[in-house]
């Protein structure tokens, strides 16, 4: 399963019946990049797929555009945003930077805590950088075919050539559908060096806070293109890439280099976290659940206790690791014993994102919109 599919799962039985009525471009057609976000009164309510703070300020992020902020304990405010797509992601550089990702290769910008955004990339830009870009490594594999020493090189060169060719077909088709690429992770290490990442191994880079993007997705070694949905760093800087089939990718030099790591599993892994010991979590699809002592070199699985996927996860203030997924499963797992104690929310929903709010209460996102846990108290140690 993808990470895509969560996404639709999301926004299943959404109807765009009333944004469409609602909004409507000056050429009478609908198109979901460029047309505001719908302002309602349960924006609450909405369905959301990602949520995160930096130190007293929250956002979240999920259908139609919808944003809500919130200041230190104040009440959830929606913003007016300048697309409509479903957002997917946040990456706060600092207080006043924040970046979202969203579907039809949309990338938002704030400046101002949130208070205001602009839409930095879109689906059209992306397929424009991308085609060409395409093109030059058919090219360039067409040349390393004619140049090959012998078969098996030359065999290799020719399975790359049939994945690029599929990618480009996909290119064509969308300048006859219009963009359908999203973005699954937007992921900032300062104010202007950022990573976007989605779907069918798309990896961009900006070195000026956006406004200019150089695609990475040949320095992975993903020639079927696999889906990327999370990038996380360590403290050292490390940059890891967690995704689809498994992949894991990490980068000592800030996104120039990938190496690729040996996965624990080779279904879906939709994201991870560095705990409070510098330990990589990683987790996904039916439960799996995983932790590196040593950057991802080795993992040792954790029992997880359920069949469900996992999508999200955060760490506490006591280093208590909680992880967030279908059916409202919460997970809770000691840091030192790794003992997991489960906890299904009352609402029993898809969970997408989740982050510890005030006290020992946690704040989730999802399908039911703006959701919360009080956690159980964790003895002394």
């Amino acid at each position: 399963m993808r990470m895509i599919a969560l996404l639709v799962a999301l926004v299943a039985g959404v109807s765009l019946q009333t944004v469409a009525a609602t909004n409507e471009s000056e050429n009478n057609q609908y198109d979901v990049i460029y047309e505001p976000s719908p302002q309602v009164p349960n924006a609450q309510q909405a369905v959301f797929t990602n949520i995160a703070s930096y130190l007293d300020h929250s956002i979240a992020v999920g259908a139609f555009g919808t944003i809500l902020i919130r200041e230190g304990g104040g009440d959830w405010q929606q913003v007016e945003v300048p697309t409509s797509v479903l957002l997917t992601s946040i990456s706060y550089a600092d207080a006043n930077h924040i970046w979202v990702s969203g579907h039809d290769g949309v990338i938002l910008r704030s400046q101002d805590a949130g208070a205001s955004w602009q839409r930095i990339m879109d689906g059209y830009e992306l397929l424009e950088m991308e085609y060409p870009w395409l093109q030059e490594r058919e090219q360039e594999l067409q040349q390393a075919i004619e140049n090959a020493e012998d078969e098996d090189e030359a065999y290799e060169y020719e399975y790359l050539l049939d994945e690029l060719s599929f990618m480009i077909q996909a290119a064509e088709i969308q300048f006859d559908v219009g963009p359908t690429k999203p973005f699954l992770d937007v992921h900032f290490i300062d104010v202007e060096t950022g990573f976007a990442l989605g779907a069918y191994g798309t990896l961009l880079r900006t070195t000026d806070a956006g406004n200019s993007w150089e695609i990475l997705n040949d320095r992975l070694e993903n020639p079927r293109g696999f889906h990327l949905n999370k990038m996380i760093h360590n403290d050292q800087g490390d940059l890891f890439i967690i995704g689809e089939a498994g992949l894991l990718f990490r980068s000592q030099d800030q996104g120039s280099n990938w190496d690729l790591l040996d996965s624990p599993y080779h279904g879906s892994l939709f994201g991870g976290l560095f705990d409070q010991q510098g330990r990589l979590w990683v987790y996904g699809l039916r439960g799996n659940v995983f932790i590196s002592e040593d950057d991802g070199e080795s993992f040792t699985s954790v029992e997880a206790s359920t069949r469900y996927n996992i999508n999200s996860g955060t760490v506490m203030a006591d280093g208590t690791i909680v992880l967030a997924g279908h059916s409202g499963t919460l997970l809770f797992i000691d840091p030192q014993d790794l003992s997991v104690q489960r906890f299904e929310h009352i609402s029993n929903t898809v969970l997408a994102g989740i982050m510890q709010d005030r006290g020992n209460e946690l704040a989730l996102v999802g399908r039911a919109g703006l959701l919360q846990f009080l956690y159980p108290a964790v003895p002394n140690r």
